[in-house]
């Protein structure tokens, strides 16, 4: 099946994930991939302009929120995925290649996809049970990270407790499945007769983030 042509953009964000080969776990302790995944967002944003909104580390995958203001995002990704796939193999003295295949894409050109897009990228380690609290997780960008972060979330409303506060909003099961089901499509768009259901999740305001 022939790749997708690439829908290039300068300011549009986009939501990346990729798995490790037949989902398997990572072969180095996860705080070694995080290390080395973060030195080479650093390199990329140096060299290639990549402007990272959110990054959190699973045990076999990532999701990634950037944008690329050279409209350059598979070049990004070609050299993310090689240079973490050689540096996670010398560590692990392994040969084989990291990532299953292609990483996935997602363009957001709404303010509204892109707040519930970021919300569910923070809260993947809660649907993993791992955490209770977004930012109790270790291996995201809510913590202190050596990298520039970007961000369209109106900051001003609340301050960093009120975006934590919203961050936390329990999602349905249902809410879920339909930004799962956005992020399939390579431009997030959610279908007419969900729309409803999809405008009732909050967004970071004065009374969410308050």
């Amino acid at each position: 099946m022939p790749r997708p042509l690439l829908i290039r953009s300068e300011t549009h964000p986009y939501h990346i994930s990729s798995r490790s080969n037949n989902k398997e776990f990572f072969p180095i302790p996860l705080n070694e991939v995080w290390e080395i995944m973060l030195g080479q967002l650093h390199h990329l944003h140096k060299e290639h302009s990549l402007a990272v909104h959110a990054f959190v580390l699973m045990g076999n995958h990532f999701h990634l929120l950037c944008h690329t203001p050279k409209a350059n995002l598979d070049q990004v990704m070609h050299s993310f995925l090689r240079t973490t796939s050689i540096r996670i193999n010398q560590r692990a003295e392994g040969i084989n290649h990291q990532w299953d295949g292609r990483y996935k894409w997602s363009l957001i050109d709404s303010q509204t996809h892109y707040y519930q897009v970021y919300r569910y990228i923070f809260q993947n380690p809660i649907r993993a049970g791992i955490c209770k609290k977004v930012e109790e997780y270790l291996y995201s960008t809510l913590k202190p990270v050596p990298i520039p972060l970007h961000s369209f979330i109106p900051m001003s409303f609340g301050g960093a407790e009120g975006e934590l506060h919203w961050l936390n909003q329990h999602y349905e099961k249902e809410d879920e499945e339909l930004i799962k089901l956005g992020l399939r499509k390579h431009q997030f768009d959610i279908a007419q007769r969900k729309l409803k259901a999809f405008n009732r999740l909050t967004v970071p305001s004065k009374e969410s983030l308050g």
